[in-house]
């Protein structure tokens, strides 16, 4: 046994002893793998500019030192320049994640290389921040319009901030009364236990203990960016509402802080990416925003394996994937793209590779379908069919016309807009889990919903791959006068 743990110390002795090149002694240096391009996107979703850094505005580059080893891996990062203690740091995080390199060959034989690669950190002060109460406070003139000239001021919101930048207390919304602020309302903030499931993207993982930090009203909606975090603070997702409290971007990470999952959302499409767990890129779609009730298709862009190779390229290749089937079982699908969408024949394999379903595709068409559950076979011609209105749109817009009644406080204020609510459509047609994604207040909010429990039971349900199921739906409601 001593003869065998010598020798192991040897050997690894032996690797660490090599010469370290210099980036001009080797034939092909060390990169990362696909190019600088997917190591600067990978800096770019995974850096979080510490708050306490940005809060002051922050424009500098911090520049990290290491080695890559024949097998890729870092090893001995330390700073070569820095900026702050707390960027230093977050550069140190963020390079000790990637581990999807080329190392450097001489004479046909992997080397050792040294390194130095510059990370950015760029923000200007942030807008708003009062370091009296440690809070963001944003004001509004009369129709709840963000505006920066205090003779325009008529409320205010103030969020109340940790030093990492999460919200810690009740959102506080005032209203400018005789010269003072008077409180109007108040959103409760709620920091509470969760099992969160970090990784769809492995077979057999568990969900962990944490935390989530929120502040929502009764409607549901979301007043502060939210975030799940592990023990140690790490966060496990993030996400960002814009201007119209509508979720405009969502990261997910893994146990060790990495980006695994980004969704950005905007008016004209959702982009979704994903990652390994090396920090090569996995996936790049998108799904083109729909219109009212429109479905739109996922469209297949870009893909690559876990080595860098990339198997699908503008549209066109051959997609393998995971995902999560009913029942909260992991999904592998693969099968070939054209123009970004699915054609000829795909599969689907359930964790233990039994066959789930088979399909045929003709641009982006299922022609046929079967899927094998419980024991059954069981075929269809639409993969995925959404709820629908009884009787169609033009039937569902009348509904909406002749039931919503314009809030007098809405309407005396001058007050209009877009309020967006979500549902589930339930497998008998009855609705359920309804949400304000997006409000406007002064009864605006209150009214959409009243009108949308009416429609319970008008529905015909959604079905996926043949069989009954709950369906999400998201469901604007134009205010005007």
């Amino acid at each position: 046994m001593m003869r065998l743990f010598l020798l192991l110390c040897f050997c690894s002795a032996s690797v660490f002893g090599q010469k370290i090149h210099l980036p001009h002694e080797v034939e092909k240096a060390a990169e990362p793998t696909g190019g600088l391009a997917f190591l600067s996107q990978f800096i770019a979703s995974n850096v979080q500019i510490p708050f306490m850094s940005a809060i002051k505005g922050v424009n500098g580059r911090v520049y990290i030192k290491g080695i890559v080893e024949p097998d890729g891996s870092l090893s001995q990062l330390e700073i070569s320049r820095g900026l702050d203690s707390l960027t230093n740091k977050e550069a140190l995080r963020i390079m000790g994640l990637y581990k999807a390199w080329q190392p450097a060959t001489l004479k046909g034989e992997k080397v050792r290389q040294s390194m130095i690669y510059p990370i950015a950190f760029k923000a200007p002060p942030t807008p708003g921040f009062d370091s009296t109460k440690f809070a963001l406070v944003n004001y509004f003139d009369s129709q709840y319009r963000g505006v920066s000239d205090p003779k325009k001021y008529e409320y205010r919101s103030i969020l109340p901030l940790d030093k990492e930048g999460y919200i810690k207390a009740d959102v506080v919304y005032e209203q400018l009364r005789g010269g003072k602020w008077k409180e109007i309302s108040r959103i409760p903030f709620q920091k509470k236990e969760v099992w969160y499931k970090t990784d769809v993207h492995r077979i057999g993982v568990d969900s962990i203990r944490a935390y989530e930090v929120s502040a929502r009203d009764l409607n549901g909606a979301s007043h502060s960016t939210e975030a799940v975090l592990q023990a140690n603070g790490n966060r496990l997702s993030y996400t960002e509402y814009g201007a119209n409290n509508k979720a405009s971007m969502i990261k997910k990470y893994d146990q060790k802080g990495m980006v695994r999952d980004l969704l950005v959302t905007s008016d004209s499409a959702t982009l979704h990416m994903s990652w390994f767990d090396n920090g090569q890129v996995r996936t790049v779609t998108e799904v083109p925003a729909p219109k009212a009730t429109e479905y739109r298709e996922r469209l297949f862009v870009n893909a690559w394996n876990r080595e860098g190779k990339q198997i699908v390229k503008e549209g066109e290749g051959y997609w393998k994937s995971t995902s999560e089937a009913d029942g909260a079982k992991l999904l592998v699908e693969e099968g070939p793209v054209t123009a970004a969408k699915k054609d000829g024949k795909w599969v689907g394999k359930l964790a233990d590779s039994t066959l789930y379903y088979e399909e045929i595709y003709e641009k982006g068409i299922l022609k046929q379908g079967v899927v094998f559950e419980d024991g059954q076979k069981r075929t269809y011609d639409q993969a995925i069919i959404q709820p629908q209105f009884k009787g169609g749109l033009n039937r569902f817009y009348k509904f909406l016309g002749e039931n919503i009644k314009y809030p007098m406080d809405a309407l005396s204020r001058g007050v209009k807009g877009r309020v967006m609510l979500s549902f589930v459509v339930c497998e008998d047609g009855s609705l359920c889990d309804y949400k304000v994604e997006n409000g406007l207040g002064f009864g605006l909010d209150d009214e959409a919903l009243r009108v949308v429990k009416k429609m319970s039971g008008m529905w015909e349900p959604g079905a996926m791959r043949g069989k009954l199921v709950r369906v999400k739906y998201n469901l604007p409601i134009n205010f005007q006068f």
